[in-house]
């Protein structure tokens, strides 16, 4: 790994890319800005999506707001009032480490001094056959909400794949269309990597209770129909829909460290140390895309200590590292409270563990 001292020089000013404009390529930004002018920094960010950053987690009030101005975290203004070059739907397909420069879609290429990959996650799709079927999409950006909204004005009934956080909250967006929203899990309960079985059968009484039906155990083997979706063939049975939502999970995405020969994990991630250093020297990594002591984060707020601790360690701070984030939450899924904090499942592991519950 590079070395976490290298902070970045009073004397000459430097230039650092952000390659991604998420949520915590926004907070990195934010917070690079609060401790550095643009006389010592030049700050460069790259994203794929036409949109500046916006607030993915609240991605499911797009449909009640029939806009996306209300989530957007910083709009182009917000960047350049701070000095910052947005460069919004450009890809950077490239990393040259010799040059080190950043490759563009269009053939562009910026020199760097440090690089930070915040390049996020993709939706995992699950290589069942007839998932590229006419009918069926991901939920992950407002391109794909745009998309799910207007090929529900013509369905009736959906598969949303995946129990886990993104899944409920695409089968309440499926609903707010106005069509009959059907969760299909594989594991055996709800959200779970968060609550244990308890938890899991609560949440299911409470969400059917509004009207969406649960499919826990129930494995996906093929999606039906052509070339547009009339069904799927579950571990169950053949269940009839015409619409089908992948939620089913993230991949971080790598594949620009990957090309550029920086370490990424066996099951993928980009390595990382305490100070977000990444094999390469000068390039971090922070977010979804990081690989920290065996670990991705897929939630905002273990991004967002990421980005905050690179800023410190890029001004020349001590003391402040990434040694790993709490993993509590609590969240409002489909009106439900549900907070999870703690290690839910130390008792599936260790028989020494033990379980306290206060049940009503």
């Amino acid at each position: 790994m590079s070395s976490a001292s290298d902070e970045l020089s009073v004397v000459s000013r430097e230039t650092v890319i952000v390659v991604g404009n998420g949520m915590v390529s926004h907070r990195f930004c934010e917070a690079m800005r609060a401790k550095v002018g643009p006389e010592r920094a030049r700050i460069l960010v790259f994203g794929e999506e036409t949109w500046p950053a916006y607030d993915r987690v609240q991605l499911t009030k797009y449909f009640e707001l029939s806009s996306a101005t209300p989530l957007l975290l910083g709009t182009s203004a917000w960047y350049a009032e701070r000095d910052i070059e947005l460069h919004t739907a450009v890809r950077v397909d490239a990393v040259d480490l010799v040059s080190r420069e950043v490759v563009t879609d269009r053939g562009e290429r910026h020199a760097f001094d440090r690089l930070v990959l915040a390049t996020g996650s993709l939706a995992f799709v699950p290589p069942v056959p007839g998932i590229d079927r006419e009918g069926v999409f991901v939920y992950r950006t407002i391109d794909d909400l745009d998309a799910i909204r207007a090929y529900a004005s013509k369905a009736k009934r959906c598969a949303v794949l995946g129990g886990g956080l993104l899944g409920l909250e695409a089968a309440r967006a499926v609903q707010q269309c106005g069509v009959e929203a059907h969760v299909i899990e594989m594991a055996p309960r709800l959200m779970p990597r968060q609550i244990d079985a308890i938890g899991g059968r609560l949440l299911k009484r409470a969400i059917e209770s509004m009207g969406v039906s649960v499919h826990v155990g129930c494995g996906t083997r093929e999606v039906l129909g052509d070339p547009a979706v009339t069904g799927l063939l579950t571990s169950d049975a053949e269940l009839p829909f015409d619409m089908v939502v992948v939620s089913a999970g993230i991949r971080p995405r790598d594949e620009l460290a990957r090309a550029a020969g920086i370490a990424v994990g066996e099951r993928g991630g980009i390595v990382v140390d305490d100070t977000l250093a990444t094999s390469a020297p000068g390039v971090y990594a922070i977010g979804e895309c990081a690989l920290h002591r065996g670990m991705i984060y897929g939630l905002v707020a273990p991004g967002y200590d990421m980005a905050e601790a690179l800023v410190h360690t890029l001004v020349g701070g001590t003391g402040t590292r990434f040694e790993g984030a709490d993993l509590s939450c609590k969240l409002k899924l489909m009106g439900v409270d549900v907070a999870s904090f703690g290690d839910a499942f130390a008792d599936e592991r260790d028989d020494r563990a033990q379980v306290v519950a206060f049940q009503d």
